[in-house]
């Protein structure tokens, strides 16, 4: 009996990760109606993160109120569940609470605040873990906002309390911490795809900044860069340059000055799920996202699907809604595919990924089992 794994990420925009897994799973039972299919959605740190945990473990949606991107009060929902890992674990994504579509306000003017108000909500409920999904965000300033609502104090020249933004990190003139006692018990994890520092050409608003509508980049990033070294002042330490610290506009710098680890976001699904131990009991691995590129390999799902079962010696297939012919995806993969075969508009793909994507997994069902039955001959 064919046994094959289906773990795609999210198509944004058209099906969540859950939904991506159903179509897939349909083509492949229409060529083989006998196969032995496991879904295991994934998600890397952005949005749809706390669905596909929710999806994984026993647990219950809760929900508190915090500040969104625009200064506004919204709720903005939680999942909390129980692991051995992570005992009892909350799970929440920046995109809920500051994500870019509902960002109303200047860029510069743009606050981190709210999580701020998340995290400490959620450690006076006494979770053992929260892990915060890293991905969506609209903000850029470094987490200031989301600091100054955990246990950092921020002045200006005439000794005022300052509740920063990236317009008036330069206001700042001292920073000071202390570490709120609740959050000292809590286990902090920023779920990340990316590994950017701060600040430089491969930082938070060089490389995210113009998708978020920051117009001077090299002024942004160099008011990052005088905030990391006042932020390192206060506590000792300079984490502007570690890995992570530059995802979600520099909110994994804020979390790694709380003693936060930064983890991938899809290694930590993918171990939720049970699948950390390795995907040799299946034939075949079947993995996709809405667009493939470059920046797949840069620690998103799908490349982290494709080591894995490199690793176990199981061929996997890449079906998503484009792909870009790049080096790195050819090496990664046995085959990389798009749902679109041929040339229409990307709302049309869009409006009918479901059918796309159901007929491209049955006709590479197909192909796969002919390869197999040769290969067998």
């Amino acid at each position: 009996m064919l046994k094959v794994l289906v773990a795609p990420d999210s198509f944004k925009g058209s099906l969540s990760a859950t939904e991506v897994a159903d179509r897939i799973r349909a083509g492949i039972r229409r060529a083989v109606p006998r196969a032995d299919v496991t879904l295991a959605p994934i998600a890397d740190g952005g949005e749809g993160t706390a669905e596909v945990l929710a999806a994984t473990l026993p647990g219950v949606w809760e929900e508190v109120i915090a500040t969104d991107a625009n200064g506004a009060q919204k709720p903005v929902r939680y999942f909390r569940g129980h692991t051995p890992e992570f005992g009892e674990l909350a799970i929440f994504e920046v995109a809920e609470v500051v994500g870019l579509p509902h960002a109303l306000v200047e860029p510069g003017q743009r606050t981190t605040r709210g999580i701020g108000h998340v995290i400490r909500a959620i450690a006076g409920q006494g979770v053992d873990t929260i892990a915060i999904g890293l991905g969506g965000s609209s903000t850029n300033d470094a987490g200031a906002g989301l600091l100054a609502e955990t246990g950092f104090r921020f002045t200006d020249a005439d000794g005022k309390t300052l509740w920063p933004s990236l317009d008036t990190l330069d206001a700042i003139r001292t920073a000071t911490c202390q570490r709120p006692a609740q959050l000292g018990r809590v286990r902090l994890l920023g779920l990340s795809d990316v590994n950017n520092p701060l600040c430089g050409p491969n930082g938070a608003t060089f490389v995210f900044g113009t998708q978020k509508g920051v117009q001077d980049l090299a002024t942004a990033d160099a008011r990052l860069e005088r905030f990391a070294k006042r932020c390192a002042a206060a506590v000792g330490e300079d984490v502007a340059d570690a890995e992570g610290s530059g995802a979600a506009g520099g909110i994994g710098f804020a979390l790694r000055l709380l003693g936060a680890e930064m983890v991938s976001g899809a290694a930590f699904v993918l171990g939720a799920a049970g699948l950390d131990a390795g995907l040799g009991a299946f034939d075949w691995v079947m993995t996709g996202e809405g667009r493939s590129d470059a920046q797949t390999m840069m620690g998103k799902g799908p490349a982290m699907i494709a080591r894995m079962a490199r690793e176990a010696g199981v061929p996997v297939t890449l079906l998503s809604g484009a792909v870009e012919p790049d080096a790195g995806l050819a090496e990664a993969f046995d085959g990389c595919i798009s749902i679109q075969q041929g040339p229409v508009s990307i709302g049309f793909a869009m409006e009918n990924a479901a059918a796309l994507l159901e007929d491209a997994a049955f006709q590479l069902a197909r192909l796969y089992v002919a390869a197999r039955q040769q290969g067998g001959a």
